[in-house]
């Protein structure tokens, strides 16, 4: 198990934007700097990406831990924020797309309706430069974009 060209080479430091849409982009849109070191993980079975923000005044962390099995062609993430999942993980599975994009999906509980899904998107833009995106999924399927994050390698 590892993570195919083009994640496998993005170990170290990174600096952004991470944009919050608290309504999808017609409500309102929080952005702060964010800060995130990836590095490999169990051999280089897995990639690792730990990050820092604000939302406001209050700092934030988050993890996201990404997995591949080539065999079966299944891309497998887990996912938590200290602002965006209350100290719970979130896991999920897709696929590397043909256009190089990570992107997996999972669900979280919404009391007292019904389960919303959640998509991350990772694509790596150039060599110096990554895009996370996130959706907001609704039970009856619409999506909406959720974060809009923005790296740069630290040189």
């Amino acid at each position: 198990m590892a993570l195919p060209p083009p994640f496998n080479d993005l170990s170290g430091e990174w600096k952004g934007s991470k944009r919050v849409f608290l309504q999808g982009e017609q409500g309102p849109v929080h952005a702060s700097r964010i800060r995130m070191t990836i590095a490999t993980a169990a051999r280089n079975s897995f990639l690792m990406l730990a990050y820092t923000w604000k939302f406001e005044t209050d700092p934030h962390e988050g993890v996201l831990l990404l997995g591949y099995d080539n065999e079966k062609q299944v891309a497998t993430a887990a996912w938590g924020d200290s602002w965006h999942m209350s100290k719970r993980l979130l896991n999920c599975a897709g696929r590397i797309g043909r256009d190089d994009r990570f992107d997996v999906s999972g669900h979280y509980a919404a009391p007292p309706g019904p389960d919303w899904g959640w998509r991350i998107a990772l694509q790596r833009v150039s060599p110096q430069a990554l895009a996370i995106a996130m959706f907001n999924i609704s039970p009856e399927g619409g999506e909406d974009i959720a974060v809009r994050i923005a790296l740069d390698r630290e040189t």
